[in-house]
């Protein structure tokens, strides 16, 4: 018998609205207070304190916030050091926080990676990057009220691109420059609505892009996560802005933790102590599921039609993509399947729901 299908909805491409509830990790040492920064290379979570604080690298606990290792910066100084990210050679520490937007000594140190992998490393000499704003002519010094502060970039392709921390829109701003040594201009590119702050940026191995901020009244966290981009323009797709279910943290740095995870960290406020959280992508405060080992999805990989296996009753479907945006829903008319035929190929995560159930179920589709 030919099954009946689910009638379904392809989602609009609007954010998908729903909290993130992140787990704690752990609150961070005294010593880790001013946290700005995190990144992750094989299993060690390293991360760069900001200004007024000493030129090092810090690898840290993720179970309790200890302090695991310290490499010395040798030859750099932190006027405000603000983020850490990498490519395949290097590790880049960002020297460019600038609250008043008139800093005319902006730079970027770099290690090679090796130092953070060998774990006998205590201290590393720097090599420096330092550039200036393609389209910035104005340094009078205003604080918090510029748009020339940035705490947040990534490298990839022998190049450096930054994401700025604009307080007078709440936009950022994507510019470029070489990863090497020496003088260079930022060139200005693309310009994003992130309504709000934007504090740190990681680029998973597949290309995705996450950036993290907070508002500013209320001081609420959020992430935006961009999917594959054309080339280098990382800014250029829709992307899924997302809230945490978090007030009051001023949310610091992000690494990709795993595929479908993120680790980020806040600073110490007056309200909140410095602490290391997780969170799953897909995973929002209306949308909570847990895994029931009694349904399947089959075929496995799918291609074209999908049937929901072990499910008594009523339900409905969402198929989120590895952003968490729904990108299909769909509502039983008395059979148990639907069509992903015009899915891209990916992995996607199928909430199924009724009835006061609410069930989450992987799934593949290949061609």
């Amino acid at each position: 018998m030919r099954p009946i299908c689910f009638a379904f909805l392809l989602a609009s491409t609007a954010t998908h609205a729903q909290l993130l509830v992140p787990e704690h990790l752990c609150d961070l040492p005294a010593q880790m207070n001013e946290t700005s920064g995190l990144l992750l290379i094989g299993d060690a979570l390293w991360t760069v304190l900001d200004s007024g604080n000493p030129a090092d690298l810090y690898q840290v606990s993720a179970a309790d916030g200890s302090v695991l290792r310290t490499v010395q910066l040798l030859g750099a100084t932190n006027v405000d050091m603000e983020e850490i990210t990498a490519d395949e050679d290097w590790v880049y520490i960002g020297d460019f926080g600038n609250n008043l937007g008139s800093r005319t000594d902006l730079r970027i140190y770099r290690i090679p990676r090796w130092a953070l992998e060998n774990e006998s490393t205590t201290a590393i000499e720097v090599d420096t990057i330092r550039f200036t704003y393609s389209d910035q002519v104005d340094f009078t010094p205003a604080f918090d009220s510029n748009n020339y502060d940035c705490e947040a970039f990534i490298a990839i392709d022998d190049s450096l691109f930054l994401f700025t921390k604009r307080w007078l829109d709440g936009q950022t701003r994507l510019y470029a420059l070489p990863a090497t040594p020496g003088t260079h201009t930022a060139e200005a590119r693309e310009l994003f609505d992130a309504q709000g702050v934007i504090t740190a940026a990681s680029l998973a191995t597949d290309g995705r892009l996450v950036l993290l901020g907070h508002g500013l009244s209320p001081l609420r966290p959020f992430t935006v996560l961009f999917g594959n981009p054309a080339g280098h323009a990382f800014l250029s797709g829709e992307g899924v802005r997302r809230e945490f279910d978090l007030l009051d943290h001023q949310t610091e740095g992000i690494a990709w933790w795993s595929p479908d995870e993120w680790v980020f960290s806040n600073e110490l406020t007056g309200s909140h102590l410095a602490a290391l959280w997780r969170v799953a992508i897909v995973q929002t405060v209306e949308a909570r599921a847990t895994i029931d080992p009694s349904l399947r999805l089959s075929p496995q990989p799918a291609t074209e039609m999908v049937h929901v296996e072990g499910w008594e009753g009523n339900l409905s479907i969402e198929v989120l993509d590895e952003t968490g945006r729904c990108v299909l829903r769909a509502r039983d008319q008395g059979a148990r399947f639907f069509s992903v035929a015009a899915l891209p190929e990916g992995a996607y995560t199928v909430l199924v729901s009724g009835e006061g159930r609410r069930s989450s179920l992987r799934m593949i589709v290949e061609r």
